[in-house]
Parts: C-alpha cells; structure tokens; sequence
C-alpha cells in the first residue's frame, strides 16, 4: 500500500522523501519503483504536462533576446477559469543549473547571438528525460523534475558540418539512446561536378556514457542519399522518425544542384536491428500548393500536423496506419480572428497548440471551436518548442 501511494506523488515530493529513511531512500532508487512511478503517476488524467521553449525581449539590453523554458501543467477537466479566455493551467518556469553552463538570470537564458545555432534547442523527449543542445555545442540530458543533468562526451565522429538527432528508449537493451547522422558536406571538382559526401551515423548510449560508429546501408541508394532536415525527431516504440528528404549523390555543377527539387521523405531508425528506412509522405504532399507540417506522436500513433497552403490554408492531421501508408484524420480552418503563425504541437484528443502573428499563445479546440489563451506573457516571434511530456524520477546518472 505504501509503495501504490509513493508511486502516484510529484517527483519533487519523492526527492524529499529520500531524507526520510534508508528504507525510503533504497525505494525511490529501485529501477522496479522508478517504473512503477513513470507509469502510475503520469497515467492520472487529470492533467497534461507540456515543456515550452519560448524567446523574450531582454529586459537588460536593448534588442537582444533571451529563452525561457515553461512547463505548463494543462488541467484536462472542465473547471472553469475566472478568465473565460484563459485555459486553466499552471506555470512553473525552469531554473538551470549553472553548472550546465548557460548564462542565465533566474530563468532567463542569455543568447551570445542572433544566429540560428546561438541558442538552446530540445532536440527529443522520452520517460521525463530531455535532450538538449546547447549553444556551447554540448548535448546534455536533463531531467528537470529532479534538477539531474548530464553533459555527453565528445561525439567519435568529428568536423562534421552539420547533424540530425534523435533522443529515445532503446526497449531492446533497456537503455536511453541519442542518434546523431551527420553530413560532411559536398566537394566541387576542377570540372565543376559537385559531388555530396556520404553521411555517417552513430549512437550514444547512457549506460556505457560513450558513442559508437553504426552502418548507414539504407541511406542510400545507387544514386542518392537520405538526410533529415530537421533536428528535433519523433520517437515511439523503438523507432525514431524524422522529416527528410533523397537527394542525387553527383551534380554536374553547383548550379544544377540549385534546380534540382528534392523529394521529401520520412527517415525512420528502429533501435531494435539498428536499421534505417524511408517512406514516402501523403502523395498530395508532392503537389502544389505546399504542405507545413511537424512529426509528432499523437493518441499512440505518428502523426503529421500543420498547414496546408492553399487558399483558405486548413489545419491537417495526418495519422500514420499500420500499413505503413497515411490517413488524413483531420482538415479543418480554424475559427480564429487573428492569423496563425506557427502551430506547436498537439494535445488532448482534439486540441492544438497555436502561436498567433502577435506572439500569443493558444489552445484550439478542433470539436467546439473553442479558442483559450494561456497565460504565458512577454512572448517574441521567434524561437518557439513546444513538447508534450511526462514528469519522472528516471536518473541520468
């Protein structure tokens, strides 16, 4: 009985509960009762827990921005907020420990630069871990609900250009896994050919703390090469999925290369036999107009969600079968007065979240047509996450 209670409390709880006793102590780090809780606890359905990564104007220097990250406790009942356009929820800001080695102020973090790679990205979730790649160039795994973090090695892969990643759980070895594929960029001839060097690949696992080189057969055909396009990956049941797209290994020249339209794909990794595959996308995704759309893992299946840019721009969601192949679950344009900006992620059955053109964010309702705002202030447009998580007691260490 003592153990069923344990298991439903907030992992802050439990940290302070290991002061109690030995007894305690020796529970709450039983890998038993840390599964146990991570099932128990985050099955309540009272609640949705989403981390969200938003930039905001300095308040200490003009024109500059900082990140702050947010976990937003969403009530899933039906109480009623004093404020009938605020979605009932609490706010807790993250404070990082600056042992990590972001410059921060309280829950502010200082951005050295404007640039793309100058900031910090959630490159993956799994079991209450994050992924995290910081502006310094580390990657790190962090479990915020237990203030534990832990700085990865140096990758065995080096002076790569750029590179595609992918956090999860490996249920085969029973171990949390970070997958990076890399490019090593192309190289122009004396005759203008431009050729792409081939891409390489390797894991990390937490257990052994140390990368290793894996095969990167199908990634490729005779003539082409599969690359991710994005660094935030979706992961289920050990297999992780990335947007990406095939492109010809060889271009008669640089400019030919600009011509050539790249066909999209998703990339797929299963952990189990540590082989790549693609698939294609939706066949009117090849169409024009375009489609904007994000991976997520939605109601225990991937799902593609975003805008289709035709004239009245509806909002699809697109749900993988176990075919292999799409099925288009959703399209509808949503009842808003303000334009969309970005769509963030999904949540619940039947709700998303939405960044409005003024920065403000909001949960729509697919079903009532319901619009709630959250109460998250100081938003810039600029560098937004959103995931859907779980709280836990899983220790990087």
């Amino acid at each position: 009985m003592e153990v069923q209670i344990l298991a439903r409390l907030p992992p802050k709880s439990l940290m302070r509960f290991k002061c109690v006793c030995k007894s305690w102590h020796a529970l709450l780090n039983n890998p038993h009762f840390v599964a146990k809780h991570l099932h128990l606890y985050n099955n309540q359905p009272s609640s949705t827990c989403v981390l969200f990564k938003r930039s905001v104007l300095s308040r200490t220097e003009h024109n500059k921005e900082e990140l702050v990250f947010t976990f937003l406790i969403l009530r899933n009942d039906n109480e009623i907020n004093a404020d009938h356009n605020l979605i009932n929820c609490k706010v807790e800001d993250l404070h990082f420990p600056r042992s990590m080695g972001l410059k921060s102020r309280g829950q502010f973090i200082e951005l050295p630069g404007l640039e793309l790679g100058e900031s910090v990205h959630i490159v993956g979730h799994c079991d209450g871990l994050f992924c995290l790649s910081l502006y310094t160039g580390e990657l790190v795994f962090y479990n915020p609900a237990i203030k534990e973090f832990r700085v990865l090695p140096q990758s065995c892969l080096e002076d790569a250009c750029s590179c595609t990643l992918g956090f999860g759980y490996d249920p085969k070895r029973k171990d949390y896994v970070l997958l990076s594929i890399v490019s090593y960029g192309e190289e122009i001839f004396d005759d203008e050919r431009l050729v792409i060097h081939p891409p390489q690949a390797e894991i990390y696992t937490l257990s052994t703390n140390s990368w290793r080189e894996i095969e990167t057969h199908y990634l490729e055909t005779e003539t082409t090469y599969f690359w991710g396009n994005e660094t935030f990956s979706a992961y289920f049941n050990g297999v992780f999925y990335w947007l990406g797209y095939e492109e010809k290994k060889e271009f008669v020249s640089f400019y030919d290369r600009l011509e050539e339209e790249k066909k999209q794909v998703i990339i797929l990794f299963d952990t189990f036999d540590e082989v790549f595959h693609n698939m294609p996308l939706p066949d009117c995704f090849y169409e024009f107009p375009s489609h904007e759309m994000s991976l997520t893992v939605w109601n225990e299946s991937i799902a593609l969600f975003g805008f289709y840019r035709c004239e009245f721009e509806p909002f699809e969601v697109w749900v993988m079968d176990e075919f292999d192949g799409w099925t288009k679950h959703l399209s509808v344009v949503p009842k808003v007065d303000q334009e969309v900006d970005i769509p963030l992620a999904l949540w619940r059955r039947n709700e998303v979240l939405l960044v409005d053109r003024d920065g403000r964010i909001f949960s729509y309702n697919f079903d009532t047509e319901n619009l709630k705002y959250l109460p998250v202030h100081g938003a810039s447009r600029g560098d937004f996450q959103a995931v859907v998580c779980v709280n836990s007691i899983v220790s990087v260490k």
